[in-house]
């Protein structure tokens, strides 16, 4: 009996192909388990798992390294991949194959494959290069959580009062689907760009911003502003022009939010928030401010899987 995979599979986009692989190699090396199970039963002999129900999107998952654009991956995707070369993994008529190295000239079968497939993915885990790239993702981590400590208090510092934004710009989701991750970072060089000559950004101090990925909203965009107070005062009229600024490049596709609007309407203290008016003598509201920024850069999961190749996806500016 042939196995194949779903041909009316739905298609899914460039940020839910990484994750799925990201999540496949987790779920890989924290469970010991086959992607199918053999069973005695003649008319449906293997069982398939969890982890081969990780596996249902592998065409798509495939397509994100065929080397029409020049990515960076993240250790995952590279662990996935290499796994994909070492077992010599090949798409024969509508199944997914690879040579038996027990038997000379043979191939498997679809779910005998995918175990070994996993198998495979564990055993390169244990490689120094997987482990030393782990390591430098947790080191950057803290280098960038350091790195906006010194901009918030360099900043905050400077001037006699600081107004802070802390805003989030995402893809409606009828535009996620056809939505690669070189268009996000398009997007974030044009607002960013947009800082020298756009009114919205007038008074403008310091930046932070970062393009992050998760399993709802896909590729998304975190940023943080700082104007100077005695200029700037009008908090939420600022964060809507800036939010408009985002709709008008991404033509529509584009949306904004504003966490510290609902925060205020809720009755909730800026100075706890680390958004606002803040003086440059307000100690606890500069801690507030520096605890969210961190937080900004945090890696919850929201880590770039994929990228163009050579990109920074975590920017920070402090204008004289």
């Amino acid at each position: 009996m042939h196995y194949t995979f779903n041909d009316y599979t739905p298609t899914i986009s460039q940020a839910e192909a990484s994750f799925k692989i990201d999540q496949l190699v987790d779920d890989a090396l924290r469970r010991g388990e086959s992607a199918y199970i053999p069973q005695s039963r003649p008319d449906r002999p293997y069982r398939k798992t969890m982890l081969g129900a990780d596996l249902d999107y592998l065409s798509q998952m495939l397509a994100l390294f065929d080397g029409r654009v020049d990515y960076d991956y993240s250790e995952n995707l590279e662990l996935f991949y290499d796994a994909c070369q070492d077992i010599r993994l090949e798409h024969v008529g509508r199944s997914y194959t690879c040579p038996d190295s027990e038997a000379g000239g043979s191939y498997l079968s679809e779910p005998e494959t995918m175990n070994l497939l996993l198998d495979r993915i564990r055993e390169l885990s244990k490689r120094d290069r997987y482990k030393r790239s782990c390591a430098d993702r947790r080191y950057q981590t803290k280098r960038q959580s350091e790195d906006v400590r010194e901009l918030v208090n360099k900043v905050m510092e400077r001037y006699a009062r600081t107004l802070v934004l802390r805003l989030n710009f995402y893809y409606r989701e009828s535009a996620r689907q056809r939505l690669t991750v070189e268009q996000v970072f398009a997007d974030m060089n044009e607002l960013v760009r947009a800082r020298r000559t756009n009114p919205a950004f007038e008074h403008l101090v310091g930046y932070i911003i970062r393009v992050e990925q998760g399993e709802d909203r896909g590729f998304h965009i975190h940023a943080a502003f700082f104007f100077n107070g005695s200029e700037r005062f009008r908090q939420f009229h600022v964060a809507e022009r800036i939010g408009e600024l985002w709709e008008a490049i991404t033509n529509g596709r584009g949306y904004w939010h504003d966490s510290a609007r609902e925060w205020v309407k809720r009755g909730g203290n800026d100075e706890r928030r680390g958004t606002g008016m803040f003086q440059r003598s307000d100690e606890k509201g500069r801690y507030a401010v520096m605890e969210l920024m961190t937080y900004l850069v945090k890696d919850k999961g929201q880590h770039l899987r994929i990228r163009p190749a050579g990109v920074r996806a975590y920017r920070t500016g402090c204008i004289r």
